[in-house]
């Protein structure tokens, strides 16, 4: 215990050890009584008897992207389940004032429980001390809960959890950083390369959000097939919200795309179908924020918005864009490679017909709610765009069918689903529910 107070306080070690033996009688007592709490409550943690699950919630601490809204879900669904407690671990272990608090509220039940330590004043030592080595022993302090599990929503098991015994359970996206690594930045690259061979060989069970996914994974020798299960989402957002008003200014007749204007999402393919063809076609909408590499396209899209067949309305708020599904004859999805490809269903749900590129996810997740053209070939895109706005009926079709096949995803059963995978780690492995 010395050489880690020593490793964790330095040079100021020796001078709050003489503190400590100076201080009052009355602040030796109340610093045992706290130490005292700590042990009870740790000791009272692992004697809880339902299957306990420590959660990595760091993806609350900064404005939720589409891992955190997938975990926000989740939880949310086991929030009030009666047989199951779930820890939830954020980057900051203190409680009170003075620390980054999440960015949004915690999803409460009575099987969450935020862990948290709060430390008093009076204390034989100043509190920030006692709060820097609460801080900095995270990974001891977790550990020493005993969970059964440990749930890593986001492609890598965080150093939060690196002493932990239970069964680590990892939810893996994707592989894009394997299937299209020129479409990210190399430090990403570089950490997820190094971070996922990690991943696959410490996880008890791997988690991904679709069966081509899962199938990649066991075909690439990353993971054996009975360690891999495909959950798929629920549906996004959209789901519960009213569509709001069209942005002023569109034209009445649009096509849209919806994504971050990055290289993965492959809106050079449409671009090029669309100025091959764009006396044909309607104007193109382009709804997402600039990514990494956007101003390789930049000048592209400038030129197209001068010509009057192009507008980019950036980033707009969940109703706008619920409006915009409902309001375009047509949504495009070229991208190169997804590991769900959640738009897709929320455009479904808003009952839009679809054109995705011919990816194996896409099939899986639109299925006959789609058409489908090669992710590289423009001219197959714009013969597709054309047929598909010339066939008012295929456009019906497809809005239909594409409502049905949104209807198959839920976050109710992707949580079920996701809390059987769970018990299958931690060796309490039942019958799922499909």
């Amino acid at each position: 215990m010395k050489r880690i107070l020593k490793r964790l306080l330095g040079p100021t070690y020796q001078r709050l050890r003489r503190l400590a033996k100076a201080a009052s009688p009355a602040r030796a007592a109340a610093t045992g009584r706290f130490l005292g709490g700590l042990i009870g409550t740790v000791r009272r943690r692992r004697k809880e008897s339902r299957l306990t699950v420590a959660v990595d919630v760091s993806s609350f601490w900064e404005p939720l992207t589409g891992i955190g809204w997938y975990l926000y879900r989740l939880l949310e669904h086991l929030a009030d389940r009666e047989d199951l407690r779930l820890r939830l671990y954020g980057p900051i272990l203190i409680a009170g004032d003075g620390y980054p608090q999440p960015v949004v509220d915690l999803p409460t039940g009575i099987a969450i429980e935020r862990v948290t330590y709060h430390v008093p004043e009076g204390l034989s030592l100043p509190r920030w001390v006692f709060e820097r080595i609460l801080q900095k022993a995270r990974p001891l302090w977790v550990a020493a809960d005993g969970n059964r599990v440990v749930f890593a929503p986001n492609y890598l098991i965080p150093g939060t959890f690196r002493l932990c015994r239970g069964a680590p359970v990892v939810t893996v996206h994707d592989l894009g950083y394997l299937k299209v690594p020129q479409t990210l930045q190399q430090e990403t690259l570089k950490d997820l390369a190094h971070g996922m061979a990690r991943t696959f060989r410490r996880a008890k069970q791997v988690i991904t959000p679709s069966r081509a996914v899962a199938r990649e994974i066991v075909e690439g020798g990353l993971a054996s097939e009975n360690r891999v299960t495909a959950v798929h989402h629920g549906p996004g957002q959209l789901a519960r919200i009213s569509p709001g008003e069209l942005p002023e200014g569109l034209p009445e007749v649009f096509a849209l795309f919806v994504g971050t204007v990055e290289p993965r999402k492959n809106l050079v393919t449409v671009l090029e179908a669309w100025r091959r063809a764009h006396r044909a076609l309607p104007p193109l909408v382009i709804c997402g924020k600039l990514g990494w590499k956007s101003e390789l396209i930049q000048p592209e899209l400038e030129q197209a918005a001068r010509e009057g067949w192009l507008h980019h309305l950036g980033y707009v708020d969940n109703p706008t864009l619920k409006a915009l599904y409902r309001g375009g004859q047509v949504v495009v999805f070229p991208s190169l490679y997804e590991g769900f490809g959640l738009p897709a269903v929320e455009a479904q749900q808003a009952g839009a017909p679809l054109i995705c590129s011919d990816l194996p996810v896409f099939r899986e997740v639109a299925g006959e709610g789609a058409i489908y053209a090669p992710a590289d070939d423009p001219d197959a895109w714009a013969r597709a765009l054309g047929r598909l706005l010339d066939e008012p009926e295929l456009r019906a079709r497809l809005a239909r069918s594409g409502q049905e096949s949104a209807a198959r995803f839920s976050w109710e059963r992707a949580a079920i689903n996701t809390l059987e995978v769970w018990k299958k780690a931690a060796g309490l492995e039942e019958r799922g529910t499909g």
